[in-house]
């Protein structure tokens, strides 16, 4: 994997040892290239924060010092857009933390004590979710060209399978498993790989999709062969970006005259709550899903109260 730069505003010279040396750890651990990304940053961030209070050494930090830079984190001005930081950020910092805490156990014999607890987030229960009926309108709104037809691929999987957007993403030919009905997804949120069942007429599209359209797609020049390599395809033939998904969703959904603001995540609700409807076990649906706990699934069972 190629390193990324990272801006070494830091002046202690272990603090910079550990950054570097942390982001290698992670690469070598097989986490995924944003976790690569971000992690870092964050750390960095932590021991800038460490410096400015003249704490420069490692083993001077303590369970009240961690504290005190998470509080700071959690009322201190998004950089991104108005208010503080959110739930989901502020975890993400004592997440870091803890890993870095980790990392410095195995690779330094150094003990980081840190009593931080992630915060619950109250479950969110005005998602988007599309009727079944709303469902069929976009895959009949998709055209038969080689777009239309990764359109068509596109539905199948973030909604026939509910993967997430990344999982889909990140999704390669050989992990649609014909045979079997099924799809392999080996990169997941919680670096859990997993199968999940796909049913014969989002099969079809895949298999339309695969050797019909995205050969198409394929250039001269393109990295991604035609026995193998990543799923979606770009009109230029290379591996297509999320936002591109996004947009032709979008598309999508106005050819269908559909006027909501949706996206691939919204696919993903619509199908678990589609299922819970249809009296499948919470418990399978978390698996379908690849939920790590039954509490992220509950919420659909709020989102089918409220719609009642």
């Amino acid at each position: 994997m190629k390193s990324l730069p990272i801006k070494n505003t830091i002046k202690t010279t272990t603090y910079k040892h550990y950054l570097y040396s942390f982001r290698e750890w992670l690469q070598t651990l097989g986490y995924s290239a944003s976790s690569v990304y971000y992690m870092p940053r964050i750390l960095e961030e932590f021991l800038k924060w460490l410096e400015e209070k003249n704490i420069v050494e490692i083993t001077e930090t303590t369970s009240n010092t961690i504290e005190e830079f998470i509080t700071y984190n959690k009322t201190r001005k998004n950089k991104r857009r108005e208010g503080a930081l959110s739930i989901s950020q502020s975890n993400r910092y004592i997440d870091v933390i803890k890993k870095f805490a980790e990392y410095l156990h195995h690779t330094h014999h150094i003990q980081l004590n840190i009593n931080s607890k992630r915060e619950k987030k109250e479950a969110k229960t005005d998602y988007i979710i599309l009727t079944v009926e709303e469902i069929k309108s976009l895959y009949n709104a998709t055209e038969e060209t080689p777009i239309g037809i990764r359109d068509r691929a596109m539905l199948s999987i973030y909604y026939g399978c509910g993967l997430r957007k990344s999982e889909g993403i990140n999704l390669e030919v050989n992990d649609i498993l014909f045979d079997r009905k099924l799809v392999h997804v080996r990169k997941s949120k919680n670096n859990q790989e997993r199968y999940v069942p796909i049913t014969a007429s989002n099969l079809k599209y895949l298999e339309q999709y695969i050797y019909n359209a995205r050969p198409l797609l394929l250039s001269d020049t393109s990295p991604s062969g035609r026995q193998g390599g990543v799923l979606f395809l770009s009109e230029k033939g290379n591996a297509i970006s999320s936002q591109t998904m996004y947009i032709r969703l979008k598309q999508v959904c106005e050819k269908a005259k559909l006027n909501k603001e949706i996206g691939l995540h919204t696919l993903r609700h619509s199908i678990a709550t589609h299922l819970l409807q249809q009296g499948i076990q919470l418990e399978q649906i978390a698996l379908f899903l690849g939920h790590k706990s039954l509490e992220s699934t509950q919420i659909y069972t709020h989102i089918m109260n409220n719609e009642k």
